[in-house]
């Protein structure tokens, strides 16, 4: 049996992306610094975990040489918003980390390394055309930032030693239970599940700053496909779908829940990083063509119902 190590995977999508490869037939490790009980509580899910912090070369090769995993996928990461506050830690985490796992990985002969980007290597504060995976980069973020030197260091390793590498650059991550902490993008998941649930929601960025969006379950197809595939042509892969302005995503939620109590109060750091992401779409044509990516929810209307659909139901 083909064993898959996630780094960062106590965190919302590593944990469902162990489901889903587990279900393909892998064996499954997680890899992180702290696990909640209840993030691993899934009915039918029996994970291996292993506390260690991918800042230490040592912890990552630790675990890499003792289960010989066939597949790594590198989720761990400082997220937006605290990136900005912490550039240092930023770096250390985003960075080192993953040049820590590609290290590791060489060393101990792994197949196939999935890392994950981001949308936010992409600038676009005027509106322009649907991204491709070609366009320039030139992130202002340091999050943006951390990301595509992390992306050089991959394609390095796929240049220079052979290492199939595979890069996603999803959109912000819609979803129920999506806590992330210290993203700029959280809004996008909170501002459709508060209101949803009774709750009052005080949104901290401006009604017109906008993200690039993908819903959870597409992004885990889209890695699913990343990791299970036995070759891939390209490097690099865009899985956001849509984008979307607070004002909108406000606008639809009140279509189910008229009397939603949604304020807007910007917060200095999420609006500025936001403000950078305000038109880009990123396009998935690639991912369509090479991966058959066919993501389902491809509109923030979509986005909203699906989200909608899932807090309805467990409730």
């Amino acid at each position: 049996m083909s064993t898959t190590l996630i780094t960062g995977g106590g965190g919302f999508i590593g944990v469902r992306l162990a489901a889903r490869l587990q279900t393909a037939g892998r064996r499954v490790v997680l890899f992180d610094r702290h696990f909640e009980p209840s993030t691993l509580a899934r009915p039918g899910l029996d994970l291996e975990t292993i506390e260690g912090d991918v800042a230490r070369f040592d912890d990552v090769h630790r675990v890499v040489a003792a289960i010989h995993p066939s597949t790594v996928v590198h989720l761990a990461a400082i997220l937006s918003g605290q990136c900005e506050v912490d550039p240092v830690l930023a770096f250390t985490i985003n960075v080192g980390g993953t040049f820590n796992v590609l290290e590791a990985a060489r060393r101990e002969g792994v197949r196939t390394l999935v890392a994950t980007s981001s949308a936010a290597v992409y600038e676009a504060t005027t509106p322009v055309s649907p991204l491709d995976e070609d366009a320039p980069l030139a992130p202002i973020g340091v999050y943006g930032m951390t990301k595509s030197v992390g992306e050089e260091w991959c394609r390095f390793y796929h240049r220079r030693y052979g290492l199939d590498v595979r890069i996603a650059r999803p959109g912000a991550v819609v979803g129920p239970g999506r806590v992330a902490g210290g993203a700029a993008s959280s809004w996008t998941t909170a501002l459709i599940e508060e209101p949803l649930r009774g709750r009052p929601y005080v949104c901290p960025v401006a009604e017109d700053d906008s993200s690039p969006l993908v819903y959870h379950t597409d992004l885990l197809d889209g890695l699913a496909r990343l990791c299970l595939a036995d070759q891939v042509p390209s490097r690099t892969y865009n899985l956001g779908t849509c984008r979307a302005t607070a004002g909108e995503l406000a606008r639809l939620v009140r279509e189910r829940v008229p009397d939603a109590r949604i304020t807007f109060q910007p917060d200095p750091v999420a609006h500025s990083v936001v403000g950078r992401w305000r038109y880009v779409v990123q396009s998935y044509e690639r991912a369509r063509l090479e991966l058959g990516w066919q993501p389902r929810f491809t509109t923030p209307a979509d986005l909203v119902a699906a989200c909608a659909g899932e807090v309805m139901s467990a409730e």
